[in-house]
Formats: C-alpha cells, structure tokens, sequence
C-alpha cells in the first residue's frame, strides 16, 4: 500500500507553482484511488488470504490505470463526489438511441465540435478540409454515432484502441485533431448569437425552424446591398441550395462564411463597387462640387487604406462660368496680375491634411491630379495628418511650371518653419512655388491639462466631460508651453529660399473671439475669402492644437425668369428706344441685378419688382471637415445645416467583434485619446442639423476593402452613427478610399 501511495505523489515540491500543486493533489487522489482498489480486491470475500503474486499486482495496477485514464467530461456518463469535488468518468461511448440526426442539426458548429471533443471523436488525418461547412460536419459525426454498433458499457474498462485517444497525463487535456490550416480567404467577424428555441417536438426527425442570429442578419443585409460580392462568394459556395437560389434565409445556417475562400470583387476608386451599390452614392450624380476621400486611415497607412487626407475638388468649368454664376450673368474684368491670381484660386482641388503615404495615394486614383492642387490645409501636426506633406510637394513639383501661382498651405503655428527645415535639409529643389499661412494662438480644449510633469503632454480630464462655458485659453500653445516647437520655431535662424520653393507672402491669421458664430466662447479663424467660396476654423478637443475646417460656398443669385420680363420689353421696345435705349434687351441683366426689394419701371408706366422677376438665391453648400478630436462644440456655429459633415470614429465597440470590453469604456478610451466614436460623431451631426454624415479615420484594426469581413463591420458601425444621429441610411456612410461624394447644389 505504501508503494501504491507513492506512485503519482513524487515529482512535486512544496515551492512549486499552483498548477504543481493541482498536480500534485490529482495525483494523491490517484494514488488513494488505486490503494482502495487494492484492498478491495484483497480482502473481498473471494479473497480469503492475500496473495503476494506479481502478476496480481500488476493487473491490479493495470485495472487502476484504466478506471483513472483522464477521459472527456459528459455529464450525461458521470458520477460526480461531493465529498472529493472529483468528476468519476466512465469510458462509455455515445448511446445511439438518445440521439438522432436532428439533434444534431440543431446544434451549432460550436455545440458540434465541442460533442466531438467530448467523445472522443477524431478526425482522420487529411480529412479536417473537407469539414468547413456546417452540413459536412454533421454528416461525419452522424456516420460516426450511427456506425458504433457496440452496446453502451458501464464497467470500467479502458476504451478500445481504435476508439480512445492516447493516453495522457492526468494534468493534460486530450488532444482531438492536428492543427488546421487556415484558408486563404476572408473570415467573418463573429457576432453574438441569439438564442435557440428550446421547444422539444414530438418527432424528433422533424427540423425545427432555425432562428436568424445577429451575424446572419447583417449579412444578409450586406450581400443583398452589394449583389458582386454575393456572387462571388455564391461561386466559391459547394451547397446545391446556394448554388441554385443563393444566401437566403432558408440556407444561411449551412454557409461557414468564416472558412469560405472566395474572390473578393475588384475594382477601385469609382470602380469600386460601393460607388454603384452604397445608398449614399447609388442614385448620385455628378456636380461640380465633390468629396474624394484620398485616406480614411488613422495612425499609420495600411494595405486596405491610407492615413488621412480628404480632397475638394471644385470643378468649376472655366472662370467665364464661374464669374457668371456668382455675378449674375455679366462677366467681370480682371487685368493679368488679378487674373492669374484667379486661375489659382478658382477651382482646382484643395486638400485636407497629408497624411503619411499621401503622395502614393493620390497616384492610385484619376480622382485626384497633382498638378491642380491649388491649396492645402492641415489641422494639426501629428505625423498621420502632415507626415506626407514634403513628398506631395516634391510630386507635384513634376506637374508644374516655376512660374504657375504658388500652392497656398494653411496650418496651425509652427509648420511653415518645420516644412522649411524638412526642405532645406533633404535639398529638395522640385518642389513648387508654395506659401505657409499659419493660424496662430489656437489653443488646447480646456478639458485637457498639462501633466505634472510640465514635458507639454496634455491629458483629457473626464472629470470635465459634458461641461459646457469652460474658458477656453487665448495665447495658443506657445503661451502654455515654452518648450513646444511652436514656441521655440521662430528662435530658428532660417529664411525663406525660392531656389527650395518658398516664396514671401505667408500671413499670420489671428483668430477672433467675438465671432458672430462663435460656440462655447471657442475662437474662430476666417482663413479666406476666395471669391464665392469662404473658408472658417475653430479650435477642436484633442492632444495638440487641432483645427476643424468649414468650407462655405456663397449664395448663388437667383435665377431671372424670362418669362415674366421679355413681353414687358417688346411691349415698351419703342419708348425704350425713344428714351435713349439701343438696345433693350440689355434691361434683361439690369433687372437681374436689382437689389433685394428694388423695382424698375417702364415709359408706359408698368413697374417690375425684383421678387416678382427673379427667383429666390440659391442657398450656398456648406462641407464640415473635423480635425480628430474628442468633441467639435466649437464648431456648432459654423457648422449648422451642413451638407456633408466629415467627422472622426477611431473606434468602437461592437459586440462578438470585440471580446472585451464595453461600450462605455471604448468610449472613455477614445476621449482620453482625444477621438471619437460612431455614436459621438452622429450627437454632432444631430445637434448641427446635417444633412449627410460621412466617418473616417478609422483605426488600424478596421480594414477598408471590399471583402465581407470588413463591409459588415462599416455597416454595423453606420448602423451605431443612424442611431445616434437618426439620419437615414443613404445619408450615413463609412468611407473608404478613393470613395467619390458629389455635393449636389441647393
């Protein structure tokens, strides 16, 4: 007995870690186990005098083995202590009466393999490829249960060779198969299912209807908004029933989507298929006003997308019907100097902010031509919003003659002196003509302070989220901050060079505390007035200044009607002749262009007045483009009845995606980081009263193409924005690169 007892005891030590000590307890249980057998078997009544055979004792120990070899729980087959905690498993196999191939239908492949695992079904090697789907794995575990003709045994024996898994340790879990390859395909995020019916039928063999989970109708939702990508996946599908009628409702529970390779659509830019198929886009048409969104990326540029940088492009057709647009009909005059600053200001593209990779991005698309940017603005300084901005400029230095108007560059203090040094020191001659105008004093949200230890890293007090008539500050960063770049940049010794592209002119913009469209006492920057096309800023809640831009078109005059003047001019052609008028079909213009309430009265004595003439002005577009940020209160002035607001969702919390966590705590995450959320950005875009919301600058993890993976999770996270801002869904999008937003007029 002494021996017996010491069998599985030896090996541990009392210093060891806790999983020894597990160890070590298993093993006395073990051994104890096998003591009792021992006596049992020596003082039974058969048993009269003990026998000190070797052969006894090796069986005896055999006989303990094979009643203590670590077996897979079913609590179906187990006898559970109360007194030790320990489960008794008996080496049974599954009892072929108590299931039946419907019980096995309504399990989920999860419920299946986990059954698998418990009795000890393995899978043949090679064989793991052809259990993908659903279905087929079902069919090897029926022809499996079904073909075990044995009895069900209680005694305690040791589980057949063919049948039992090798034998392991006590302190190890069995192995079931080998390690699968993973398909080359995309895997579907998983999401949380909803409960299956427990109601029991009669006849078992008769299918129960199978409840649609969360995934399932997401899915569907996706493959029925993008017909390709349903395709594809359908011609990569093996099931007769998909094959003949597609995903439906009906056959989705057989279709692993998780495991399926499939050839995801190609096609990029405008050919990409959500330019056809996206509700936002899918009944679009072109205007001269458009949205590319050139990066939706945030931190670092990956395959699927690049790091931020949005471009508008305004394609005004020449500057003839641009100044007939905005002039009423009579076209201005300018001399040469007015009218080659006008080429470079009418029009053109202008980009917003240059992230890293931006000159590789823009190459990939025909959306977007080097050598038309006019103008480029920067909202702050972090590396994914400038990092690009030298090589863009070395790029379009190839697209350009020396002489043609210099790109107009917009930032917060302290670029124009880091875009010199970046310049001068890589001696980078090709670069066009430019000019910095930076946009001084912006300052830091109020809820972010400076840490203890005064480095200039500011950090997001929540004990102030949600309040609202905070002191913003007036001296910007360089008052808060001595050590900043912003503060030590103008010490630089370092003048402006046109042989490296800088050329004198850069203004300096203040910005202004009482501005009629001031929000919570933020300041507001008029950054330009480009003749129709006004530009504003105010500061945004983030790490480091930050600027969110509003890009305003001015109202369009209204149209004349023809109609209502030109029977009034034949029927006083004669007096208007008489009266020195040569030619008065020129009144046509003239009355066009009476004031708001003005009126024009004719030799016969009939008055016109202009409203009765002249069609109400159009309303001018207005497009909203947020810097990152954690709150944009400070642009709730400017930014009210927006057309199109481009707003920040770094991250999120979606459920079955995310294996921790919650939504609250993604939240405080992304405010602490100075971002945003879906949520977030859809309260803004309900509180400025927007008629389209776009999301961008998306984190890492998110990826931006075409596969199924990635457009459920944008559709889940449009659904999160709708919620919020109770838009509907052809006003709410996710962007994605290259992606092509018309601004249709007013």
């Amino acid at each position: 007995i002494t021996m017996l007892g010491s069998i599985n005891c030896s090996g541990s030590s009392p210093n060891r870690s806790r999983r020894h000590h597990k160890r070590r307890r298993e093993g006395c249980n073990n051994s104890f186990l096998r003591c009792a057998l021992f006596c049992a078997y020596i003082f039974s009544p058969s048993h009269n005098q003990m026998s000190t055979s070797s052969s006894i004792l090796s069986s005896l120990i055999t006989v303990s083995d094979a009643f203590m070899q670590p077996l897979p729980t079913n609590p179906c087959r187990s006898v559970y202590s109360r007194q030790n905690h320990n489960i008794l498993q008996v080496a049974t196999e599954p009892n072929v009466d108590t299931f039946n191939r419907s019980t096995f239908e309504k399990m989920t492949v999860k419920e299946l393999k986990s059954f698998m695992t418990e009795n000890n079904i393995l899978i043949p090697r090679g064989e793991a490829s052809n259990l993908k789907l659903k279905k087929q794995i079902v069919d090897f575990v029926w022809n499996h249960v079904s073909n075990n003709d044995e009895p069900p045994s209680t005694s305690i024996t040791s589980s057949p060779p063919d049948k039992a898994a090798p034998p392991t340790s006590s302190n190890t879990s069995p192995k079931t198969n080998a390690k699968k390859k993973r398909s080359v395909g995309m895997r579907m995020p998983p999401l949380p299912e909803s409960p299956k019916s427990n109601n029991n039928d009669n006849n078992n063999n008769s299918h129960s209807t199978y409840v649609l989970t969360p995934k399932d109708r997401i899915v569907l939702e996706v493959l029925d908004r993008y017909p390709p990508l349903h395709e594809a996946i359908v011609d990569a599908c093996s099931i007769d029933s998909v094959l003949s009628e597609g995903i439906t409702v009906d056959n989705i529970e057989h279709c692993e989507l998780n495991s399926l390779t499939y050839n995801v659509p190609p096609g990029m830019g405008e050919n990409d298929m959500r330019h056809e198929y996206h509700p936002m886009l899918a009944n679009s048409t072109q205007t001269d006003m458009d949205v590319v969104f050139v990066g939706t990326a945030s931190c670092t540029p990956g395959v699927t997308r690049g790091v931020s940088c949005t471009a508008i492009r305004l394609n005004w057709r020449n500057n003839r019907e641009f100044d007939q647009v905005m002039n009423g009909g009579e076209r201005k005059k300018y001399n040469s100097q007015e009218q080659q600053q006008r080429a470079s200001s009418t029009g053109g593209t202008w980009l917003f902010d240059c992230g890293e990779s931006t000159q590789l991005s823009v190459q990939k698309t025909s959306s977007i031509k080097p050598g038309k940017i006019s103008k480029i603005f920067i909202t702050h300084c972090h590396g994914d919003h400038s990092f690009g901005l030298p090589g863009l400029l070395c790029l379009m230095g190839t697209d350009r003659n020396r002489d043609d108007p210099p790109v107009e560059i917009y930032a917060p203090e302290g670029l124009r002196m880091w875009l010199r040094v970046a310049i001068r020191y890589s001696v980078s001659r090709v670069v066009p003509p430019y000019r910095v105008h930076e946009l001084m004093d912006v300052p830091m949200a109020p809820e972010w302070e400076e840490g203890h230890r005064r480095n200039g890293r500011f950090y997001y007090q929540l004990k102030s989220d949600g309040r609202r008539g905070m002191k913003w500050g007036m001296n910007g960063l360089a008052g808060e901050d001595s050590s900043s770049w912003i503060s030590r940049a103008p010490m630089v010794n370092l003048e402006p060079n046109k042989d490296f592209g800088e050329i004198h002119g850069g203004q300096d913009i203040y910005p202004v505390y009482n501005h009629p469209k001031s929000s919570d006492g933020a300041p507001v920057w008029e950054v330009l007035d480009d003749g129709g096309v006004s530009v504003y800023a105010a500061p945004m809640s983030h790490g480091v200044p930050c600027l969110g831009y509003v890009v305003q078109e001015d109202d369009r005059p209204g149209r004349l009607m023809p109609e209502n003047v030109l029977p009034v001019i034949e029927k006083n052609r004669k007096g208007l002749v008489e009266a020195g008028v040569r030619n008065p079909m020129k009144l046509m213009a003239l009355v066009k262009n009476l004031p708001v309430g003005g009126s024009y009265t004719f030799p016969d004595g009939t008055v016109l007045n202009q409203e009765d003439v002249v069609e109400p002005p159009g309303k001018g577009r207005k497009v909203v483009i947020c810097g990152d940020t954690a709150d944009c209160r400070a642009l709730e002035g400017l930014a009210q009845d927006c057309d199109v607001l481009i707003h920040e969702a770094t991250n999120t919390f979606l459920p079955g995606v995310d294996k921790e966590g919650t939504l609250r705590l993604v939240t405080r995450d992304a405010k602490i980081h100075g971002h945003s959320t879906p949520f977030m950005a859809g309260d803004f875009a309900k509180r400025v009263g927007a008629k389209r919301l776009v999301l961008n600058h998306f984190s890492a993890r998110y990826k931006g193409d075409q596969s199924i993976e990635s457009l459920t999770i944008m559709t889940r996270m449009e659904r999160q924005a709708m919620k919020a801002c109770e838009l509907p869904e052809n006003a709410v999008a996710c962007a994605w690169d290259f992606m092509v937003l018309p601004v249709p007029r007013n």
